[in-house]
């Protein structure tokens, strides 16, 4: 029955045109276990049935190279990257250093060879290199960065190699990006990853310091609408601040963040506090425990968007101070900071 489903399965994805691709080898998963081809937004393009010795075996067509996984039915197992493209693309084996090892097609070679580089470099990093200081070897990497997208600005694998790596090196300078995003060819610079490059770089710029604020709105606790706006206006100051109860360096801003409200609070500064959390009730459960007594929503309750986008925010704890004028005046405030800076503002 297996062997007639993988057939049918087959079958279908052979009949649909395009180049054909197979993808076979070892695949960390127990034998019997459905196993899934995904796009990057989780769209399912193939599936089949774990071997006895834990291989697997997919094939179809594609007509479009791109950047997809290997995944098991619940997402929970670590998944296999690779680039889908026409050919013979093996598994050959995991590495805890990064991730499966994939080869045998053009593009997925191509990244089998500058992950190891990555790693030499790495390696580099950790254990030092005899006549090369710190910054010597992190410009080695910043040019194989460079290299490596500019013999590949037509394909997805070098759209993958400036999101992944070059990107973060110019990410606060808009004209930079908007440069080098133009060197990829134009169907290449259509693909969603380029776009959410450019899209960061541009939340970037919308979101430094003397820059008016973006507003958006989320839910409270009791399923309330809240505007960011509704906060700022003249005599207010507003700290944004993005958190979570899981992330221990934003429950270390707590303190911080009541003792500058206590303070504050009566000469116009408000808190808009964005909870990332999955878990609301363990979200609600920290607010009332910690006394967390100003405005507080969660980005899960919110309007099917991603604020974090709306102010590139990449990591947490991060947060934005807001003048009575609507210009974001500080961002990252930590600890005593905050207090200095209000006292400075609100003399």
């Amino acid at each position: 029955m297996k062997n007639l489903l993988t057939a049918a399965l087959a079958a279908l994805l052979c009949s649909c045109g395009g180049a054909n691709y197979t993808i076979t080898g070892r695949y960390e998963l127990t034998p019997g276990d459905s196993v899934y081809l995904l796009a990057s937004d989780n769209t399912v393009l193939a599936a089949g049935v774990v071997n006895a010795d834990t291989t697997v075996s997919l094939q179809g067509t594609v007509t479009t190279p791109d950047l997809v996984f290997l995944a098991n039915a619940k997402r929970t197992n670590h998944p296999a990257w690779l680039f889908l493209e026409p050919g013979k693309i093996r598994i050959e084996k995991y590495d805890p250093a990064f991730g499966y090892v994939v080869c045998g097609t053009p593009l997925n070679d191509r990244k089998k060879a500058f992950d190891e580089a990555m790693y030499a470099f790495g390696d580099k990093l950790r254990k030092g290199s005899p006549g090369q200081s710190l910054q010597a070897i992190l410009a080695e990497m910043n040019a194989l960065y460079t290299q490596t997208v500019d013999a590949n600005l037509d394909n997805v694998f070098g759209a993958w190699v400036f999101n992944s790596y070059e990107f973060q090196n110019i990410k606060d300078n808009p004209e930079k990006v908007k440069a080098r995003l133009a060197q990829f060819t134009p169907g290449i610079q259509a693909h969603p990853m380029l776009k959410k490059s450019q899209d960061a770089s541009q939340a970037t710029a919308r979101s430094a310091v003397g820059q008016p604020y973006t507003d958006f709105s989320c839910k409270n606790a009791a399923g309330e609408t809240i505007a960011l706006s509704s906060l700022t206006g003249p005599g207010r100051w507003v700290l944004l601040d993005f958190w979570a109860t899981w992330c221990t360096p934003c429950m270390n801003e707590v303190p911080h963040l009541k003792k500058a409200y206590e303070t504050f609070h009566a000469k116009g500064f408000e808190i808009y506090g964005v909870s990332l959390d999955t878990d609301l009730t363990r979200w609600e459960n920290t607010i009332g425990e910690q006394d967390m007594n100003w405005i507080n929503v969660a980005q899960k309750k919110g309007g099917g968007f991603d604020p974090t986008a709306l102010y590139a925010v990449s990591s947490i704890p991060a947060n934005f101070l807001i003048s009575p004028e609507g210009k974001i005046v500080a961002k990252n405030l930590r600890g005593e900071h905050l207090e200095e800076k209000l006292a400075e503002v609100l003399k």
